[in-house]
């Protein structure tokens, strides 16, 4: 019998982890069904027995303001959802967290971080724990552990929530073209920087709209790739998204070389 394995440890809300998957449960990170993230790993909870300290913490949160929630509770990351309810009141949300405990237990705690329009939840503190589940139940258990995490919003809210950066909704903002120049700059290699713009162009495509942008921001995310393929290839995916076309002619003599600028101009139609 296969058995999971995972060990958590946090100081300072520093997680580090080790562990393999069980039987029946998916590899990697979460599934997609129809769009949605499933749920894996989950331990029965009803089934727990009281020696493991079963019990409920809610972490209350506004919703007001926020186009976007972060969870990242020391990287938990194997049993999360959202559940929308109708009885809750508007602009109200909570965090809820079913922990286990064995021996002994250092939890840390949760803040709620505002910053613009995003929302985080960051674990802070002591967490340690050690746990080994099969088929759902728990077959060894030391410290205490967060076995499952759910965020708690109003049935219409549209929020878009991650936890450790994996998208558990729907998209319901496009990525702003600054915030992917941001995360462009920061991708090391080349195909990283293109699933930045594939996640970038997708973003609208799944809202049915089109993107916008300056030709100065199509130059510098030109300018991120060093060889002419790549500086070609951004700008086949990017070109039509500029506004103000009659631009692309400096920008091109600024961005390629000479001798890449007849290929750049064929591409945009110039």
């Amino acid at each position: 019998m296969s058995v999971l394995s995972k060990i958590f440890v946090s100081l300072v809300a520093l997680a580090l982890f080790a562990g393999c998957d069980s039987g029946g449960g998916s590899k990697g990170g979460n599934n997609t069904a129809n769009g949605k993230p499933s749920v894996k790993n989950r331990i029965q909870w009803s089934s727990i027995p009281s020696t493991y300290n079963p019990s409920v913490e809610d972490i209350e949160f506004r919703t007001d303001g926020y186009e976007k929630i972060n969870v990242n509770v020391f990287g938990f990351d194997d049993d999360v959802e959202v559940v929308y309810s109708k009885d809750l009141p508007a602009d109200t949300g909570f965090l809820r967290i079913y922990r286990v405990w064995a021996k002994s237990a250092s939890w840390g705690y949760v803040n709620n971080r505002p910053n613009g329009t995003t929302l985080d939840l960051i674990g802070n503190g002591r967490y340690s724990c050690s746990i080994g589940t099969s088929n759902g139940q728990i077959v060894q258990l030391e410290g205490g552990c967060y076995v499952r995490i759910q965020v708690f919003m109003p049935a219409d809210a549209q929020i878009e929530v991650y936890n450790v950066n994996k998208m558990l909704t729907k998209r319901f903002f496009a990525i702003k073209t600054d915030l992917m120049l941001e995360q462009l700059d920061r991708a090391s290699r080349d195909e990283d920087k293109f699933a930045v713009i594939e996640t970038y162009l997708a973003s609208y495509r799944g809202l049915k709209k089109k993107p916008e942008m300056q030709t100065y921001q199509l130059g510098a995310a030109v300018a991120e790739f060093p060889f002419a393929e790549g500086k070609f290839k951004a700008l086949r995916l990017l070109h039509t998204a500029v506004v103000d076309r009659e631009n692309l002619a400096k920008m091109i003599e600024d961005k390629f070389s000479y001798f890449d600028r007849e290929e750049a101009r064929r591409i945009v139609g110039i």
